[in-house]
């Protein structure tokens, strides 16, 4: 009797060491006993999904991350072998050198950005949250990603206010989310276009937009910006240089603060991506206050 009453316990364990990082898919038969045995394939089966989909991101992040670098690396190392089959004249040796290091600040930046990537992943990345100006931290964005108004004869406005507006959060960070959209913006916005940012507060948050009238985004392909390594544009991405990190990191530090980041979008006429955080509840009150 003890034996039989084992049997369901024996064929669950069978089961579950025979299922491998090879067929991670494979589940446990689940009895309709109601009872613990049932509870406990249940339990099983819910990990070792949660497993595989672990396994699918990482198998899924390191055959992108690879794609991502082979292409820098590629082109430096075919401009090297180019320059270096014959004796060249000191101006294409530096065209050369200033090609290779482009390359290089590139991948540079791509491993930073995916180090990011994987730290977020790692759930082990926390962010020291203390009281920010968010209006200063996105006027120096802003003076910074100004700079490019000119090169890319692109309107640049900003609407911040000069008054403090306080969250709990990380300035660096934040600034480096801003830069992200505002680095964006300019990236997709043709010449004769305008980009506003703006920041104004309701209902006890900060609400930060960064408006474009460039290419705008598809509505097929807008539920998916904000997905690692995706571009709505796959031809236009080597010209913009990006790598399709930018927005999920965008994403992951908002999420960091305890917001959220949107984006709406109309093909030819623009994009606006909004960022909420919450304020801090010194701002609440002073507000409420008033």
């Amino acid at each position: 009797m003890s034996r039989r009453a084992l049997a369901p316990v024996d064929e669950i364990t069978t089961t579950a060491r025979s299922i491998s990082m090879q067929n991670l898919t494979q589940r446990l038969t689940v009895p309709r006993t109601g009872d613990e045995l049932q509870r406990l394939s249940e339990t099983l089966n819910e990990m070792m999904a949660r497993l595989d989909s672990a396994f699918r991101k990482i198998t899924q992040f390191t055959a992108d991350a690879s794609h991502e670098l082979r292409t820098p690396v590629a082109l430096i190392r075919t401009t090297a072998e180019l320059v270096l089959r014959k004796q060249r004249s000191e101006v294409d040796y530096r065209e050369a050198l200033q090609q290779i290091r482009a390359e290089g600040e590139r991948t540079t930046s791509l491993i930073e950005n995916l180090m990011t990537v994987a730290r977020a992943d790692s759930g082990v990345e926390t962010l020291p949250l203390v009281s920010v100006d968010l209006a200063e931290t996105l006027r120096e964005a802003c003076e910074q990603g100004g700079m490019l108004a000119a090169a890319k004869q692109v309107a640049f406005d900003s609407a911040v206010p000069n008054q403090r507006v306080s969250v709990e959060g990380d300035s660096q960070s934040l600034r480096r989310l801003f830069l992200i959209l505002i680095d964006n913006a300019f990236k997709y916005t043709p010449p004769g276009g305008r980009i506003v940012v703006s920041l104004n507060t309701s209902d006890g948050f900060a609400i930060s937009e960064v408006q474009d009238t460039g290419v705008g985004i598809s509505a097929a392909d807008l539920p998916s910006v904000f997905e690692r390594f995706y571009r709505a544009d796959k031809a236009r991405s080597r010209d913009t240089g990006g790598a399709g990190l930018g927005l999920s990191i965008a994403k992951w530090i908002a999420e960091a603060h305890h917001g959220e980041i949107r984006a709406q979008s109309t093909l030819e006429k623009g994009s606006t991506f909004r960022v909420r955080l919450p304020l801090s509840t010194t701002t609440v009150r002073i507000a409420q206050q008033n």
